[in-house]
């Protein structure tokens, strides 16, 4: 199994970075809610081959997505309707429309799935982003382990604030899934946009935690937590977002 890690590089990499990402490899390769473990690293795979993909290169230059027609270039161990999902998340965010996935959804994509292909391929671009900044090649992806994924929907989840289902604080309250709120009595819409697959948003955030900065620290402007400060932190970020086309 790959173990990441850092050391032998001429910079030092903090260890609650490498041990977050060590963790998420782990679990990356396990059955997860909804998915297998060899389901989820062909997701990560095919995460990787999008960047790759001639017809999504074609259509991140046309005016619309619909001006191009053709196939996607893919790993041949996925469905089409997951293809397409990976590879325009991974390469055109910010034109995805809620058209676009009511199609997924009424070819047959169950928005379970859906949720942990996001939380699959968020957790893999993370990783991948931190070790192409350090002048690195991506990690290996981890061997699949067996098991069956544990199929359990919140119970309380209800279709809402999203395109997809979503568990608020307030009805997470008294179920199964509480302890996703813990201590957040309200939560921002990013922290709940995964919340139908409770584990991927807890995986997620392990590395956010790490990678950025521990939710009661977000807002503490009286105390720096890493080597660059709050200001140069919210700049960084603020520039990837806008390379990405996140709109949050």
């Amino acid at each position: 199994m790959t173990e990441i890690d850092y050391q032998d590089l001429p910079w030092p990499v903090r260890e609650d970075i490498t041990a977050a990402q060590r963790r998420a490899w782990n679990r990356l390769g396990r059955a997860g809610t909804w998915l297998t473990g060899a389901e989820r690293i062909a997701i990560a795979g095919e995460a990787r081959n999008a960047m790759n993909c001639e017809l999504c290169q074609a259509r991140k230059q046309a005016l619309s997505t619909q001006f191009v027609k053709g196939s996607h270039d893919h790993l041949g161990q996925l469905s089409t309707l997951e293809v397409e999902q990976i590879h325009r998340i991974c390469t055109d965010p910010g034109r995805l429309s809620r058209s676009w996935y009511l199609d997924l959804r009424d070819s047959g994509m169950a928005e379970e799935r859906y949720v942990e292909t996001v939380g699959v391929i968020a957790t893999t671009v993370t990783v991948d982003t931190f070790t192409k900044g350090l002048g690195l090649g991506p990690w290996p992806l981890p061997t699949p382990r067996p098991g069956q994924p544990s199929r359990q929907r919140p119970i309380a989840a209800k279709r809402e604030l999203a395109w997809v289902a979503t568990l608020t604080p307030a009805d997470a309250v008294g179920t199964p899934d509480a302890d996703l709120y813990a201590g957040r009595p309200t939560a921002a819409h990013i922290y709940q946009a995964m919340s139908l697959v409770p584990a991927e948003v807890k995986g997620f955030f392990d590395l956010v935690t790490n990678q950025y900065l521990p939710p009661a620290a977000m807002m503490d402007f009286d105390n720096e937590y890493r080597a660059i400060n709050h200001a140069q932190i919210e700049l960084v970020a603020g520039r990837v977002s806008a390379l990405n086309q996140c709109v949050y």
